[in-house]
């Protein structure tokens, strides 16, 4: 099994308030996807625009949550301060190192 990178690069009014609200949604994702969901960073572009990288257990399981958790109610709270995306990929990880810096 392969680790996973999320790479979903997208538009936000409010920054700082999206990030505020960001805890909730990565507890939602370790509660539902327990082990699959291995960690998160969220970080500010050169041109403004907002880069959440998410790493996963699997493929399966990146495509899984790409799915589900945009119109789930329990995480609208973060997906209504999400403007245009942009760009939203997965890819394998070949190498790594920890720990992440801001993580």
């Amino acid at each position: 099994m392969s680790t996973t990178i999320e790479y979903v690069r997208f538009e936000c009014g409010d920054p700082e308030e999206l990030a505020a609200r960001r805890e909730g949604l990565v507890s939602l994702l370790r509660e539902r996807y327990a082990d699959d969901f291995r960690g998160a960073l969220l970080a500010r572009c050169e041109d403004g625009s907002l880069l959440d990288l998410l790493v996963w257990a699997s493929p399966e399981a990146a495509a899984r949550a790409a799915r589900e958790m945009p119109g789930d109610p329990a995480a609208a709270d973060f997906f209504t301060l999400v403007g245009e995306v942009h760009e939203l990929r997965h890819a394998e990880v070949l190498h790594g190192a920890e720990p992440l810096p801001g993580a």
